[in-house]
């Protein structure tokens, strides 16, 4: 018996798909919505228990971000290589870790491992890329469905509004210990049910022969970055990314530029928060009917149009709705990537994809968000940072169409010697 490669079907799921699918979505509910969560409201408590200056308490977060992201295209390559379920596990091991370092420490540089060491890395395997892996090994049919139902940002809409409660009845030590205890009573019993991969089921691999692809039918990471297809999927991703990150960093600045006032601008950052959550489930459904490519271009057509209505200061209610919407479809971005990569390269080749691909975004997010509060220093306007993101947009709707245009994932199925 030899193996040859046909076009792709979409398979029932195995029974055991949505076991798979609530294992993801705890673990990337808990690091990613505890983490971000519960920083901001801790930032206080923390310059008073160690000591420091608000800006050296805030260096918890770009730590985390930074390390996440230059450690994601290596936690692509361990997933592919090394069980998942153990990756899961140290994961969800370090995010404890991290809250019990911080439950118990008074030194600035054990909170600065606690989330540069702990959380970074935690991040990446047990928050981003080691669920959606796990979703995408899984699902065939409604993948898309299936990711963005998992990246709903439940624990992170529900933590802050707890916390501000606790913080009025207890020690900060206390809420970083009760944190931990639920990371782990949570996580960790729940990961050692993952299993790696379906039984009997062999992945989706890369629409090329067998000799341009590794011995696992994936892609390499150098392969990857070599096919212009890989850079067109990413950097549409990207776009609705920037997008999302820029306004939830300068929302209310950017608000309050326009006439609005301090509270209205907070009001408008918690609209696109809220919206997010059906953008999620609804870009999953969508990239299962048209495909993540098509989907892609979608996004950037529909932003590109939003974000134009905005340069021209719409009035608030306009502003609330158009704010909203933007917010719906940078929460699409990531059930949409997801369809669009193993689409593309195989479900083989989606983890180094995905960590690729976070890793290329952390600069072009990073220059947005610092280019804008830039451009409004010099010129009391942030219609040129507007006018850069419309720009993107219409070039990820081109990049989008080309990444559809392409051959999909093949499939091994048994054939005659």
């Amino acid at each position: 018996m030899a193996l040859s490669t046909g076009p792709v079907s979409e398979a029932p799921n195995h029974p055991l798909a949505v076991r798979m699918g609530v294992i993801a979505g705890v673990s990337h509910n808990m690091v990613i919505g505890t983490v971000m969560g519960s920083f901001g409201l801790m930032l206080a408590s923390v310059e008073q228990r160690l000591g420091v200056s608000g800006e050296q308490a805030a260096a918890g977060i770009p730590l985390v971000l930074v390390g996440s992201s230059v450690l994601a295209p290596f936690v692509g390559v361990l997933i592919a290589k090394v069980s998942l379920r153990l990756l899961l596990l140290i994961g969800a091991m370090l995010t404890v870790a991290g809250y019990l370092t911080l439950a118990f420490t008074h030194s600035y540089a054990l909170y600065l491992v606690a989330y540069g060491l702990c959380f970074g890395p935690a991040m990446s395997l047990a928050g981003s890329i080691g669920p959606a892996t796990l979703v995408t090994r899984w699902f065939n049919r409604n993948r898309g469905l299936a990711l963005g139902i998992v990246h709903l940002p439940v624990v992170i809409a529900v933590v802050p509004w707890t916390l501000e409660r606790a913080l009025s009845v207890t020690s900060p030590s206390t809420i970083y210990l009760v944190i931990g205890v639920l990371c782990a009573v949570l996580m960790l019993p729940l990961i050692l049910l993952a299993i790696d991969h379906p039984p009997g089921k062999t992945e989706t691999v890369a629409p090329e022969p067998s000799e341009k692809r590794t011995a696992d039918g994936s892609f390499s990471m150098g392969q990857l970055l070599a096919r212009p297809r890989f850079w067109a999927i990413s950097l549409a991703a990207v776009a609705s990314m920037t997008s999302s990150v820029l306004l939830g960093s300068l929302l209310v600045p950017m608000g309050m530029s326009w006439g609005f006032t301090r509270p209205e601008a907070a009001l408008l950052q918690s609209i696109m928060s809220l919206v997010g959550i059906a953008g999620s489930i609804l870009f999953g459904w969508i990239a299962d009917k048209l495909g993540g490519g098509r989907s892609l271009a979608l996004i950037g057509f529909n932003c590109a149009v939003l974000w134009l209505i905005l340069l021209q200061h719409p009035p608030f209610w306009i502003a609330a709705v158009v704010i909203g919407l933007i917010g719906m479809h940078g929460a699409g971005a990531i059930p949409t990537l997801g369809r669009g990569l193993s689409d593309a390269f195989g479900q083989a080749s989606y983890s180094r994809g995905f960590g690729l691909n976070t890793l290329i975004g952390l600069p072009f997010i990073a220059f947005a968000v610092v280019g804008s509060a830039r451009v409004f220093s010099v010129t009391r306007s942030y219609d040129g940072a507007i006018v850069a993101m419309c720009v993107f947009f219409v070039v990820a709707i081109v990049l989008g169409i080309y990444a559809a245009s392409g051959p999909k994932a093949k499939e091994p199925v048994p054939a005659a010697v």
